[in-house]
């Protein structure tokens, strides 16, 4: 279920998406691109050389549609069979959000 208002936890990008390190960097990276997060968390928080590395505050350091993307991130890592979502591309541009919808 990913909901309107996403919870994330104090950490990394890298353990939000895969707290139990069950996927490589590698597919960690793939499913972010897939969800169209790299280039704004590259573009928007450019402190951290590697994008898995940058620091996650406990819903301050990213946007709301950042969290929401990051949300289905996980979910689609985890090769989720059923996504339920509950407007879960609401913070997110009309046209990410069409992106987002033909995943």
């Amino acid at each position: 279920m990913i909901n309107q208002d996403v919870a994330l936890f104090s950490g990394t990008v890298r353990s939000n998406l895969d707290p139990f390190e069950h996927y490589s960097n590698v597919e960690c990276l793939d499913v972010l691109r897939r969800c169209h997060l790299t280039d704004l968390l590259e573009r928007r928080h450019s402190t951290s050389p590697n994008i898995l590395d940058m620091p996650v505050e406990r819903g301050g350091s990213l946007s709301a549609g950042e969290r929401q993307l990051m949300a289905l991130a996980r979910a689609i890592l985890r090769r989720t069979s059923v996504i339920i979502m509950d407007e879960a591309t609401s913070q997110i541009d009309v046209k990410l959000d069409e992106e987002v919808r033909e995943l």
